[in-house]
């Protein structure tokens, strides 16, 4: 369970990447695409896909260290 678990969570953290950096090179080349032009407090960041990473890769690394354990 906690092989998938590691596998899971780095693919995720993975893209989760690949998105945040997307959304950054929109945000510096001053595009904003529809989806992201909420009204108020609730649009889209390129930091919520980083926080999100960030999330998945320590997810995947507790997983891997709980599987060299055992």
């Amino acid at each position: 369970m906690e092989k998938q678990l590691s596998v899971v969570g780095y693919w995720l953290g993975l893209i989760c990447t690949v998105l945040a950096l997307i959304f950054k090179g929109f945000n510096v080349l001053n595009i904003i695409p529809p989806f992201m032009a909420a009204s108020g407090r609730n649009a889209i960041s390129h930091t919520s896909f980083l926080h999100g990473a960030v999330l998945f890769f320590l997810l995947a690394i507790a997983s891997s260290c709980r599987i060299a354990k055992s």
